[in-house]
């Protein structure tokens, strides 16, 4: 029998690349996502009768995100993290793979709910916001299914963009706070407020072009199915020409890290981080209405 060696080799080296797409951002942005938030949202909360987050929940918070996205490559291999629009409306599965999104998403919810550890329920939250930051990606909203096996490409550009912290703190900071309110009826709302607002992000114009973001991710024609591609490909922040209007009668080009790429992220990122923390926000109301000692946050022995 012919050695299978070369072949395992290459199924564990698809499975490991495959892992790095199967999630989406890496750990770092998810952390720098949550601080933005924390911050944003105890400005917002300064004067306010709802108590801030202190630094310890924020510290529950990011290293539950942040262990989210690093978790274990099989783990995320069978996690496949894709967003499904008709996971309101119905329980078809998107092309072959069941994502199981939705419903690790419901599960976390209830956790949070049922936890009777304040420690328990912040760690759950990173959790949560860990997916309605992913669903800030167009590939993960709409979504898009990332692995082209054939090219050996296996995750989303836009994924790996550059986070400009010094400009997505100049826009956060720059926020009102109105987008707290009204406040979210629950976790699963501020998932699929964040993926519409993705979608609608995609539909609008790229800039001044005679175009939108579609070029880049077409959302599925058929609801509960993948979209794809569009005429520019997954080329976010590569320089790209494509056709822009229907009657192919104009080109458009974008260039590498076009200030129009760098525009497009920085929403995203800055989308991301409100949706963060309207999640966050949510815990605090709900620890309102909590016992004072159920309210607190423990601390796990040994830390």
């Amino acid at each position: 029998m012919a050695d299978a060696s070369p072949w395992r080799s290459a199924l564990a080296a698809s499975l490991l690349a495959l892992s790095v797409s199967a999630h989406g951002y890496d750990s770092d942005v998810h952390q720098r996502l949550t601080f933005h938030a924390a911050k944003l949202l105890n400005r917002c909360l300064d004067g306010s009768a709802v108590a801030p987050l202190t630094p310890l929940q924020v510290r529950f918070i990011a290293t539950s995100n942040m262990g989210l996205a690093d978790t274990n490559f099989l783990v995320r291999f069978f996690r496949w993290s894709y967003y499904d629009p008709a996971a309101d409306d119905s329980r078809r599965f998107l092309w072959l793979v069941n994502t199981r999104f939705v419903d690790h998403f419901e599960e976390l919810a209830t956790e949070i709910r049922e936890a009777e550890s304040p420690s328990q329920r912040y760690q759950a939250l990173g959790r949560i916001v860990s997916y309605v930051q992913l669903v800030s990606s167009p590939s993960r909203a709409l979504p898009v299914y990332a692995a082209r096996f054939w090219r050996w490409s296996f995750g989303d550009r836009f994924d790996g963009y550059a986070v400009d912290d010094d400009a997505l703190e100049a826009a956060v900071d720059a926020h009102a706070c109105g987008f707290l309110e009204p406040a979210p009826a629950d976790y699963r709302s501020v998932l699929r407020t964040a993926a519409a607002d993705t979608l609608a992000a995609v539909r609008a114009p790229i800039g001044p072009l005679p175009t939108t973001w579609e070029a880049f991710w077409e959302p599925a024609g058929e609801v509960g199915e993948f979209g794809e591609y569009g005429p520019a490909g997954n080329s976010f922040g590569r320089r790209v020409t494509f056709d822009c209007t229907l009657q192919r009668s104009e080109r458009c080009v974008l260039l590498e890290s076009d200030p129009l790429y760098d525009a497009f992220a920085l929403d995203r990122q800055v989308a991301a981080v409100r949706a963060t923390a309207r999640a966050m926000y949510l815990m605090q109301l709900d620890n309102a209405e909590r016992p004072p000692a159920a309210a607190g946050t423990d601390v796990p022995a040994g830390r």
